[in-house]
């Protein structure tokens, strides 16, 4: 297990009780060439922790981390034309008010990161259900795409990013629930730029620097 993950593993037992048995679950991988693809589904643990690396052309990496209480899951794409989804949804309650046997249950805690580090038209997908939701998408070079949507189960903070650097780049978030703070930041022209929040306590911003013809809309209900 990583230093990383131990770290993390000794975090959420601490913050559940010294007895409490915490089953981890970590994969990982490594690809490089042209045209790879690599999925990883974790589903029903404590905490899991995925992370897929690729190199070059037209490669495509899928995260799925299902009822889990702790997920974590990191994809990096260095190339063109490349595709990166994580999908994340927690096994617990909605509000932590209770499950269908009358047992209260805790929060979940989901963090994902997408770094898409050059290139051009590549996309990068990010969803997330849960109580205290993090993700974040970088990306640099043209005619990337990236989208985050979130929906917050609890009344913990739930934060979406996306960072683009190069030209005529697009960047979408979508938020619902409670405590929502959603920042796109682009470097560059002819970008496009588009925040949907809809709950309550909502923080959106969007900052356009360094080019022409970019495209900025904020929406909150």
């Amino acid at each position: 297990m990583s230093k990383k993950l131990s770290a993390i593993v000794l975090g959420i037992t601490l913050a559940y009780g010294a007895t409490a048995a915490i089953a981890a679950d970590e994969a990982t991988i490594f690809q490089s060439g042209w045209y790879n693809n690599a999925s990883i589904q974790q589903i029903d643990g404590d905490l899991s922790f995925a992370s897929i690396s690729q190199g070059g052309i037209g490669n495509n990496a899928v995260v799925v981390q299902d009822f889990v209480a702790v997920g974590h899951a990191e994809i990096t794409q260095n190339g063109n034309f490349g595709t990166a989804t994580i999908n994340q949804s927690s096994r617990f309650a909605v509000n932590g008010t209770g499950n269908s046997n009358g047992m209260r249950e805790h929060s979940s805690y989901q963090t994902a990161s997408i770094n898409q580090t050059r290139g051009w038209n590549n996309d990068a997908l990010v969803t997330q259900t849960g109580s205290s939701v993090d993700a974040g998408i970088t990306q640099a070079g043209v005619g990337n795409t990236a989208g985050i949507l979130q929906h917050g189960t609890g009344n913990a903070f739930d934060r979406a990013t996306i960072r683009q650097n190069g030209m005529y780049n697009e960047g979408n978030i979508t938020q619902s629930g409670t405590n929502l703070i959603a920042t796109i930041s682009q470097t560059g022209a002819r970008h496009d730029a588009v925040i949907n929040q809809l709950g309550a306590n909502k923080t959106a911003t969007i900052t356009q620097l360094g080019g022409y013809h970019n495209v900025a809309s904020i929406m909150q209900r």
